[in-house]
């Protein structure tokens, strides 16, 4: 095994001569301090700076990715606190609202928010935040800063729930502001509010404001309940009906009163 290792360096003595040569030339280059050997080391080094580029690149890259995921981070962030500021700014305006409506009132009201909105058993209702403690009792009319909405039906300690305009059972006593004529508005399935038995020889025009009539134990007198977008006449019939948008949008509702007395 030796002689075969001793034979090899016999053989490429002159290459292994060479790279030692070369190697110890390197290191002499390397650590000169003459200012022609420091550019010649400055040249080679350009030369052989490619060598690192892949490195260099890969360390760019990373930094990179996790600098994005550093502004993905504070992007969400900033994404959620403006929404919060607008929700804020927004329940802020409704408030203000709000106390202005109690101002301008002379009713005994009891302010609510709305928790739960949908289909029961019982009726299309929404379900308020407060009950018997606030004074709430079935059978009181329920508004919001725009008009009626419904009435309390079934109340407890601290919730009630509200039969609103949209359930068909409900029925209102309501009153054309410019005729003065009287009817009772009810809901139907297909999305219409409607007043029928009308006097044909009553006038009648589309943007009439609706209003409570004030012949209920419930309802105050002149709440707004909507305005008349379709009248529907015949020549052959003595009575005519008339289609209503209400002005509330339970949609949107997110505050409503209960009127504790008027």
């Amino acid at each position: 095994m030796v002689k075969k290792i001793i034979a090899i360096l016999f053989d490429f003595y002159e290459y292994i001569l060479l790279l030692i040569l070369v190697s110890v030339s390197f290191s002499i280059l390397l650590i000169n301090e003459v200012p022609r050997v420091r550019s010649l080391q400055g040249d080679i080094d350009d030369t052989f700076a490619f060598i690192h580029f892949p490195g260099i690149w890969i360390n760019q890259l990373s930094g990179l990715l996790a600098e994005n995921e550093v502004l993905k981070r504070e992007n969400l962030q900033l994404t959620l606190q403006n929404i919060e500021f607008k929700e804020a700014y927004i329940e802020n305006r409704r408030l203000k609202q709000m106390l202005n409506f109690l101002d301008s009132t002379t009713f005994e009201l009891a302010p609510a928010k709305v928790i739960n909105k949908g289909t029961t058993p019982i009726a299309n209702s929404i379900l308020i935040n407060i009950g018997k403690r606030e004074g709430v009792q079935p059978n009181m009319a329920v508004i919001s800063t725009k008009g009626i909405v419904g009435k309390t039906i079934a109340v407890g300690d601290i919730t009630t729930q509200v039969q609103i305009f949209l359930d068909v059972n409900f029925r209102l006593s309501v009153k054309f502001q410019n005729s003065r004529a009287l009817g009772i508005m009810r809901w139907h399935p297909d999305g219409r509010a409607e007043v029928r038995e009308i006097p044909n020889t009553v006038e009648i025009y589309p943007g009439e404001l609706v209003l409570t009539s004030g012949y209920s134990k419930i309802y105050p007198p002149n709440m707004i309940v909507g305005k008349v977008i379709e009248v529907n006449r015949s020549e052959n019939k003595l009575f005519q009906s008339v289609i209503i948008r209400p002005v509330v949008d339970i949609d949107t509702l997110e505050e409503v009163f209960v009127i504790l007395s008027y």
